[in-house]
Order: structure tokens, then sequence, then C-alpha cells
């Protein structure tokens, strides 16, 4: 059983409810929506999908709204791709124009008064290079000096250069108000610049009373990298974007940089999510490359929370088969991580109160003692919460009254939300996790178990540790 989250992007290959449903049988715990190449009604059937499952399974399953930010996109070709020869000169217009592989426009007229003479213009994830060889009025001309097939929608970079656009257009300020009516879960932030960018979202849900929507920041420029500790403290999580990363920075920095902001997430007990290319090669084929298998374990070593794929599950041929496979070499990574060192270390950067020292004991305890499962009565997901960041060596099980909570703890490593009753004493606690617990476990006689949480319910501490031999 993994305990590192998966966050599936769904798409075309996944747009069906029996396929997401074996995606979510397979292992994926939260869905994410790409606001980039997805409209409303494509988010209102994924939900209903989603929301059909959870019923179905009767498994609480993340929804995660990615939100566009201040992105400069192609428009559509003819032809939805186009290629642009090495050598060819091509022109980028200001106002909308029949595109292809001799002209093109952009999302943003004002793109183009941004641009100077020998700025290179980045396509296909850096693939594609063009070069400004011309200024006009309305239009500038650009010489390829890296070919290569340039997609509709996708995501035009520039070089050594921050395009100063507002962080929320109005696409963005639609998706948060849609976001917070259907009661989606995680808003995953494109972009971010700095920590402004981030509160201008989070002022925005309390505008609107909305104190569920948690606030993934993606880590995906220069930017943002220099004020990540900024950015870390008032999101809720932060994302390492490595496509677009790799575009921003010195492409052999990436695994530096990758790995310094899972550290800062959580040195500020924060969630760390990776994306990009983990299966990449599943987009076709059938099983992985040793690379891939081995990248994926270094996340987990690296101790992030969640990774995220997206086109192995959005336009890939086997998106059940490519969550199944990533669940499959988690399980396995997660059976070489020092789980002792790893308690020491976060127990050493902990907040010295009430509920980091329960968490520390329960963690270690579990350790100590092997035990089969951490159990925890949460009604806001917080002692849950605590004991996820400690990384524990047993599976968690969270019991709360709570959807939303529930809803919220999909993206919390090694946690397993489940849903329970209100209970009125710890003795009801212990009996009622205790019950549901053997539901979840083939349980035998000698196990041990560990339960924990607060009392009274409504209370802000985690308050009580209850070892229970089977």
């Amino acid at each position: 059983m993994k305990k590192t989250k998966i966050i599936a992007t769904i798409g075309p290959s996944s747009f069906d409810i029996n396929v997401l449903k074996e995606m979510v049988i397979n292992g994926a715990d939260v869905i994410r929506i790409n606001l980039s190449h997805a409209d409303f009604k494509f988010c209102d059937k994924t939900i209903k999908m989603v929301r059909e499952i959870e019923k179905k399974l009767d498994r609480p399953i993340g929804i995660m709204l990615d939100l566009c930010g201040p992105s400069v996109r192609v428009d559509k070709f003819i032809e939805k791709t186009a290629i642009f020869q090495k050598d060819k000169e091509i022109k980028l217009y200001n106002y909308p124009v029949i595109c292809n592989n001799t002209q093109f426009s952009v999302n943003y007229p004002d793109y183009i008064k941004h641009l100077s003479i020998d700025d290179e213009v980045l396509l296909n994830d850096g693939k594609v290079v063009l070069k400004v060889t011309g200024i006009e009025n309305d239009y500038v001309n650009l010489l390829v000096l890296e070919g290569g097939p340039v997609r509709s929608n996708e995501t035009i970079y520039l070089r050594n250069k921050t395009i100063p656009m507002p962080f929320l257009n109005d696409k963005d300020n639609a998706a948060i108000l849609y976001g917070i009516k259907k009661n989606i879960d995680f808003l995953a932030l494109s972009y971010v610049r700095d920590e402004q960018d981030v509160l201008k979202v989070i002022d925005m849900l309390i505008e609107h009373d909305n104190n569920h929507i948690e606030v993934i920041s993606k880590i995906e420029n220069m930017s943002a990298i220099n004020n990540l500790e900024e950015i870390i403290k008032v999101s809720d999580g932060v994302m390492v974007a490595r496509g677009d990363l790799a575009i921003e920075v010195s492409f052999e920095k990436l695994p530096t940089l990758s790995k310094m902001i899972l550290n800062k997430s959580r040195e500020y007990e924060k969630i760390g999510i990776v994306a990009t290319d983990f299966l990449l090669s599943m987009e076709e084929e059938l099983r992985p490359a040793r690379s891939e298998i081995t990248d994926i374990y270094n996340a987990v070593m690296d101790k992030c929370d969640a990774i995220l794929l997206s086109g192995e599950t959005t336009v890939g041929k086997h998106p059940a088969l490519a969550v199944d496979t990533l669940s499959k070499i988690l399980a396995s990574a997660e059976e070489d991580f020092d789980y002792e060192t790893n308690i020491q270390e976060t127990f050493q950067n902990s907040l010295n109160d009430i509920t980091s020292n329960i968490a520390y004991s329960v963690a270690t305890t579990a350790k100590n003692l092997n035990s089969r499962c951490i159990i925890t009565n949460t009604n806001s997901g917080y002692t849950a919460l605590k004991i996820s960041h400690i990384k524990c060596s047993c599976p968690i099980i969270a019991f709360s009254p709570n959807i939303d909570t529930l809803r919220l703890l999909t993206i919390n490593y090694g946690v397993i939300p489940k849903k329970s009753v209100e209970c009125k004493s710890t003795d009801t606690i212990v009996k009622m996790c205790l019950k549901k617990a053997k539901n979840e476990f083939d349980f035998e006689d000698g196990d041990i178990v560990i339960i924990t949480g607060g009392f009274p319910i409504n209370t802000k501490n985690t308050n009580f540790m209850k070892i229970e031999v089977i």
C-alpha cells in the first residue's frame, strides 16, 4: 500500500467514468483539471463523474483546479499543430490571425510590445527556438533557430525576460468563483511570482467566505525561486513544476532546485508536490523507462507528499495503467525510506507544542512497535496532517464526520481518509475507530494499532494516544 499520493490530470484519454474509476482504484487520490485546456462544461462533467465514483467506492477523492495564470499562449492553428522549419521566417501578430507555419498570434495583444531585436522566443517546452529579427507596428519577424512542431494553446516563453502581466485575469477570476461554487478542494496557481500573487487569491477566497479550498503555488519561474520562502509561508503547499522551471533555469540545475523547494516546504510543514514527465514514455508504451523508475524513487527519497501525472493520463494511451505503475513504484520505493532518521530530523525542526509532541510520540511508537496502522479521529484534519508531515512507517487512517476535511486529506502523505460519525467520548472514539479499521485491514492476533486524536471533539490540540493490541 503506497503512502505517497498521486494527482492524476483528466483529459481526452481519461474523460470516461469507467477509465476514471479504474484510475482511482489503481491509486489516484486527487483528480486535476487543467483550465488551460478545459472549459467549465468539461469541469461540470468531470466533477459529476468524480463525485459519482467517490460515492460508489466510498472513498473521498480530492479535486484540483489548475488556473491558467499570467501565461501567454499561442492561438489555435488551422491543423492544431504546425511545423516551424529551421531558418524560415515567421510573423507574430498582435491581433488574432489565421495561425499556420508562416504566421501566428497569441492570447495577449501587448506581447510584442515587450520584444526587442535578438530576443529569443521559446515554444514546445523550449525545443522550438525563434529569434526576433524585425519589429513593426502590429507584428514582429521571427527567425526559426531550432524547428519543430508547435501545438495550439501551448505556452510561449521569452528567454531571460518576464512579461509584466496582472496575476489574476478575467478567466482566472471566473475560475476561482466557479471553484468556490462547486466546492472543489485545491486551487493550483500557475506562474506565481511572489507572495502577493498568492495573497490575491486568498483574499478572494476570504471575501467569499471560503475557508475550505487549499492553495497550491506552482514554482516554475526564477521570480518564484527568488521569493520561495515568502510564497511557501502563505500557501498550503507548493508544486515543483519541472516543465516550465527547466525552461526558466539552466536545466542542469533542476534537480538541485527541486530538492531545495521540497526541503523548504517541509521546513514550513507544507505539502510538497513534484510534477512533469515521471512516466512520459507511458504515453505510448506499456512499461516505463528505467530512468523514469529511478526518477520516481528519488522523488520519494526527497520526501515529496505527492506526484502529479499530466500527459500520461490526459493524452496517453494507458491512463489507468500509468497510475497503477506509479503506485507500484511508489510502494516499492517507500520500503527503502529511512523512517527512523526522518522522524528524528523532522521533530528537531517542528514546533514545540502539544500536537507536535503527540505526533512525534505516535510516529516513534509506531516505528518501534511495528504498528499495522495509526488511527486518528479528527474534525478539522489537523491531527492527521501533523502526523502525515512526520512521514510514518505505517499508514494513517483518518476518520472524520466532515467530508470536506476528508477530501483535503487525500493529498497528505500516508493518510487514508474515511467517513465516520461524531463521537462524544474517548472510549467511543476508540471503539468506533477499531471497528471501522478492521474493515480496512486484515488484522491478525497480536497486531498493534495506535489511536490518537483530540478530545473533546472541538479541541484544537491532539491530546491523547492509546496503544491497542488486536
